[in-house]
């Protein structure tokens, strides 16, 4: 009869395949989170601070959101309020699974708070993809009437003219869809770079 020490190789073989199989599965799980946020507490610093940006949209566009503020392009408002909402969810979602995964090396069972972070992971991407589309869109509505644009009003009448546009609602958003294609570009920038050290 076998005693406790003879099995003891065929023990310790089959813990160590468990824990190759769980350190296998492991980098897999960080390389597809890796693809979407930096696990990092800087990283969460820096979203949280990135909060204003959405919350400012948002408030710019509710508050010019009646058509008489621009009968130019009434979408413009709809755009930022579009924009600002879904882009405040991009940050949130970025930001539970940034927390998540620095748990993942150091949970016992990291499939469950793994699957967490994979979805919340495909809905940032979701939202990314969301984004980029409606960007361009609010491009087209706010770029084609540059040139018809006018500020002023008749204020005496309380008159508005079918190509006004209220000047703080139609420079803010001018500046702020041009300063979203930088932030697009530099974040295209940042991945290639990144991608391209991690392959070497």
């Amino acid at each position: 009869m076998r005693n406790e020490n003879d099995l003891n190789p065929f023990l310790d073989s089959s813990s160590e395949r468990q824990s190759l199989n769980e350190n296998e599965s492991q980098p897999w799980i960080n390389y597809l989170v890796g693809a979407v946020v930096s696990p990092s507490v800087i990283s969460v610093i820096i979203l949280l601070l990135l909060l204003f940006i959405p919350i400012t949209v948002l408030v710019v566009g509710i508050n010019y959101h009646d058509p008489h503020y621009c009968p130019i392009e009434p979408h413009i408002s709809t755009f930022l309020i579009v924009h600002g909402s879904v882009l405040f969810g991009w940050i949130i979602f970025t930001i539970i699974p940034t927390i998540l995964a620095k748990k993942l090396s150091s949970n016992d069972d990291p499939y469950i708070s793994g699957i967490i972070v994979i979805i919340l992971s495909v809905m940032t991407i979701i939202c990314t993809i969301f984004l980029i589309i409606w960007t361009i869109v609010g491009s087209i509505w706010t770029f084609n009437v540059f040139y018809w644009v006018t500020y002023y009003y008749d204020t005496k009448n309380n008159f508005y003219p079918y190509n006004y546009c209220q000047p703080e609602l139609y420079r803010f958003t001018f500046v702020y869809i041009i300063l979203s294609y930088i932030f697009v570009f530099l974040q295209i920038c940042y991945y290639c770079f990144n991608n391209m050290f991690n392959w070497k």
